[in-house]
């Protein structure tokens, strides 16, 4: 009996990440509420802080990065959610060693604006919250 409980722990254990695809760290949308009256000009500076540059084309908004020899461009997605970061497309442009792309790099850059981003909008609630009690 033991050792049957051991063999149904044992393959349970191995079947939970192959279940477990859920999303990357930077993918889990970053709530929003009524703080932010503009938000293209909050994602500006929060994107520009570490190098990447925003752009608006229409309803739409994105993030690009060139580092070295890296170029990511990520869409800001806005849903009810809040704003999500959604990877468009990362390679490497120019290299002349090992030209693959580390995804692992890539992720956490992607992870740091991520936090960028939800550090602005904490202030940003910050603000709002000393405004209210000012008055």
């Amino acid at each position: 009996m033991k050792k049957i409980m051991l063999g149904m722990l044992i393959g349970l254990s191995l079947a939970a990440p192959l279940q477990a695809q859920g999303l990357h760290l930077y993918q889990d949308p970053i709530p929003l509420g009524s703080y932010v009256t503009d938000y293209d000009d909050m994602l500006d500076k929060a994107v520009s802080r570490n190098h990447w540059r925003f752009e608006r084309e229409g309803d739409k908004r994105f993030a690009r990065l060139s580092y070295k020899t890296y170029e990511i461009n990520v869409e800001l997605v806005e849903s009810d959610k809040g704003i999500a970061i959604t990877l468009i497309d990362a390679k490497r442009e120019g290299c002349t060693k090992k030209c693959d792309v580390d995804m692992d790099k890539v992720s956490g850059w992607l992870v740091k604006l991520r936090r960028t981003i939800a550090y602005d909008l904490t202030l940003a609630v910050r603000d709002d919250a000393l405004r209210r009690t000012v008055r």
